[in-house]
């Protein structure tokens, strides 16, 4: 099959073997641990690389300028942007110690919330489906397969990677509970299928929409940010419930998993609007998840990568201006009348 890829040189074939060598080796030595020792070592390599990646580290202190502007001092923010890296570290990894999880372990590992798991088999006896959303905070990867081996099969879109090898080391992995892993090419045809046979699909919507894919505009912290709008799109077609789910990390190494709330998706006489409010209820989940737990979230990474206007205004020093991006007059006012927001730099 046609992938559209341009066949990598010889030396590209060499550095992905070793690649893929290395993340094998992990998926081996990792389960190894026991989680205390795996959360410790997780721990520790987020400190260094919250240390050594000064790039990375000046994303996140300046994203946290934005959202908590003057409500923190720069102490707390240096020490949510190194929790940020640990708390990756723990996710990503975990991802490949989870080969672990059987029932027995699930059941040692992760706290149910009862009262969301009996709304979440209320909603999926309505056989219509389950639009899962989540972000990119807490235990993300466990979350996804807990809520698998939990009787919640999804399918889950992942993103195409230049090196094979690692694309289906993580398809495996994602995998391993029962999850449906897609690549983006068709996605939507076969999320709506899932969905119309009363199937689960999971999105992750707190990342930047591709300029040629149709993002929406909405507001994440007081600043427009260009958002996927494939959540409200998916249960407008089909009538599938949206439902947030977070993964909380607890100081024992264990995860408390919790889905709820349902995102309201009644319809009115005008399904472009209903597009826009649905879409922005689904990022104030997201706004609302990291307010509560701000050490949980992916703060290194660039939110607000495209801004509507060619001035920075109070974008941070890493947006880009692109006139493919049209913002709607009524936004564009409230964008240029938001408060003017210190970036800081660095430590």
């Amino acid at each position: 099959m046609n992938t559209g890829r341009k066949p990598p040189s010889f030396w590209k074939r060499c550095r992905y073997r070793i690649e893929a060598a290395a993340l094998e080796s992990l998926a081996a030595v990792l389960p190894l641990l026991s989680r205390k020792a795996f959360v410790r070592l997780a721990k520790g390599l987020g400190w260094i690389a919250y240390h050594v990646l000064p790039k990375e580290r000046r994303v996140a202190l300046t994203n946290l300028d934005i959202a908590f502007a003057q409500n923190k001092p720069a102490d707390e923010k240096r020490r949510i942007a190194r929790a940020s890296f640990q708390n990756f570290a723990r996710s990503f990894l975990g991802l490949f110690w989870a080969s672990r999880l059987n029932a027995g372990a699930l059941k040692q590992l992760v706290e149910l919330d009862e009262d969301s798991m009996q709304r979440l088999r209320e909603i999926q006896a309505r056989g219509k489906g389950i639009i899962f959303v989540t972000l990119h905070h807490g235990e993300w990867e466990l979350l996804g397969l807990a809520t698998a081996r939990l009787g919640f099969p999804m399918t889950v879109v992942t993103q195409q990677m230049r090196n094979p090898h690692l694309e289906r080391i993580f398809e495996r992995l994602r995998g391993c509970t029962g999850n449906r892993i897609i690549q983006q090419r068709f996605a939507v045809i076969k999320m709506l299928k899932a969905l119309k046979r009363g199937e689960s699909v999971a999105l992750l919507i707190d990342l930047n929409a591709p300029q040629r894919r149709g993002g929406i505009w909405l507001d994440f912290f007081g600043l427009p940010v260009f958002n996927n709008s494939a959540a409200a799109a998916l249960a407008q077609h089909t009538g599938a419930a949206i439902v947030g789910a977070l993964g909380h990390p607890l100081p024992d190494g264990r995860v408390r998993i919790v889905y709820g709330p349902e995102i309201p998706c009644t319809p009115t006489a005008n399904p472009e609007s209903d597009l826009r409010t649905i879409s922005q209820c689904c990022l104030d989940f997201c706004e609302t998840a990291i307010r509560r737990q701000p050490d949980f979230w992916l703060w290194f990474y660039r939110r607000w990568k495209f801004r509507p206007s060619q001035e920075n205004g109070s974008f941070p020093y890493y947006s880009i201006y692109s006139e493919r991006l049209r913002l709607p007059r009524e936004q564009k006012r409230s964008a240029n009348q938001s408060p003017t927001v210190p970036h800081q730099n660095g430590p």
